[in-house]
C-alpha cells in the first residue's frame, strides 16, 4: 500500500509543478506562489514515505505513477487538483 501511496504524491508533485509552470507562463504569479507551495508540499510528503520505506528495508518505486492529469484552466486545475487530494485522502484512511 506505502508504493501506492508514493505514486500518488509523486503523481501530485508533477502534476503541481505542470500547473505551477502554466500559471507562471500565463503571468498569473499569485496563483503561480500558491501552486508551487503545493507541489513542494506534496514533496515534502514523498519524501517522507521514501524514508519510510527504507526505513523498513523496502525500496522505493519513484519510476511508476499515476495517471498525470492537466487542466487546460484554472478551473480545471483545481478540479484536478482537488480529485487527486481526495483519492489520496480516501488511500491513506485505508492504511493500517
Amino acid at each position: 500500500m506505502t508504493f501506492s501511496l508514493l505514486a500518488d504524491e509523486l503523481t501530485a508533485t508533477n502534476q503541481y509543478m505542470v500547473h505551477t509552470e502554466m500559471c507562471d507562463n500565463w503571468g498569473c504569479d499569485k496563483l503561480q506562489g500558491i501552486i508551487q507551495k503545493r507541489a513542494i508540499g506534496e514533496m515534502k510528503h514523498a519524501e517522507k514515505l521514501i524514508g519510510r520505506i527504507l526505513f523498513l528495508d523496502g525500496i522505493p518505486v519513484v519510476s511508476k505513477l499515476k495517471e498525470i492529469k492537466i487542466g487546460a484552466g484554472v478551473p480545471k486545475m483545481f478540479k484536478n487538483g482537488r480529485d487527486s487530494e481526495s483519492d489520496a485522502s480516501k488511500a491513506y484512511n485505508l492504511v493500517d
